[in-house]
């Protein structure tokens, strides 16, 4: 068996001890463009998870996109079904609403801030879509202007940060989707969280360190939050179901894999 995870730069990746904890073997594939279109060309592999910069790239070699990761425009897991399709997942969506319901973090009908607009970002504002957010604002450097038009569910503006603060202060729920706080420089975040007086939940992507500055800020102010941990957990489980091909079989180790995550990285 050939799994793995594909991604420019693999050196700091937790991939290879979760996914061995539940049972296979993992490999760790830094790999340059031109390498990643040769592996994916070749298929000489078994299964994959994609991360920064492949989640797109990857789509065009598939055989099949489920309708999820094609609606997101994003893949994070690639397997071969029983027909030898090569196949594009997304379960960063499925990782991501673990996380909010592990922390109790309420969306239906909330204003929802997701700060960055990367490919994560597209995952985050597709989950949030479908739980029912009244609105979502995504705060970006560049900034932007106007509503962003939507196929379903609410409509999406892009702002400056600026604007954020000085337009959106009741937004209720703030989501880190950049890399702001993550090692070296964790004491960084891009908002402060006393801007926000209707907040009511917050989610950081970041799982190095387990809780960022934006989450230690808002465990202060004794709001629901969650760090990266369970995301990352949770979308490593459901990707390993459908790599192993054991649909429900793996979600029951997440909690166990949660912890194990949590004292190596605060070990480390």
């Amino acid at each position: 068996m050939k799994y793995g995870s594909i991604g420019a730069n693999m050196k700091y990746s937790y991939s290879k001890m979760i996914h061995e904890a539940l049972g296979y073997p993992w490999q760790l594939w830094s790999l340059e463009e031109t390498e990643v279109r040769e592996l994916l060309e070749k298929r000489d592999f078994d299964g994959a998870s994609v991360t920064i910069p492949y989640k797109q790239l990857v789509m065009d070699y598939c055989d099949y996109l489920s309708p999820l990761a094609e609606e997101i425009g994003a893949v994070n897991v690639l397997y071969f079904d029983r027909e030898k399709r090569l196949c594009g997942s997304n379960t960063d969506y499925t990782g991501f609403l673990y996380a909010m319901d592990r922390a109790g973090i309420e969306i239906e009908g909330k204003k929802a801030v997701i700060l960055g607009n990367g490919a994560t970002c597209q995952t985050i504002k597709k989950a949030l879509s479908d739980r029912g957010a009244a609105a979502l604002i995504v705060a970006s450097r560049k900034g932007g202007s106007g509503r962003e038009e939507e196929k379903a569910g609410p409509s999406c503006r892009i702002v400056s940060y600026r604007e954020l603060v000085e337009e959106h202060k009741d937004a209720e729920l703030i989501i880190n989707a950049s890399p702001v706080g993550m090692q070296p420089d964790t004491e960084k975040k891009l908002v402060d969280l006393r801007d926000f007086p209707a907040c009511s939940g917050v989610f950081d992507v970041i799982y190095n360190p387990p809780q960022s500055a934006l989450i230690r800020q808002a465990v202060s102010l004794k709001l629901p939050a969650s760090g990266g941990i369970p995301m990352l957990i949770a979308q490593a489980t459901a990707a390993a179901e459908l790599l192993m091909d054991r649909p429900g079989y793996y979600e029951k180790e997440n909690e166990r894999l949660i912890e194990m995550l949590r004292k190596k990285v605060e070990e480390a």
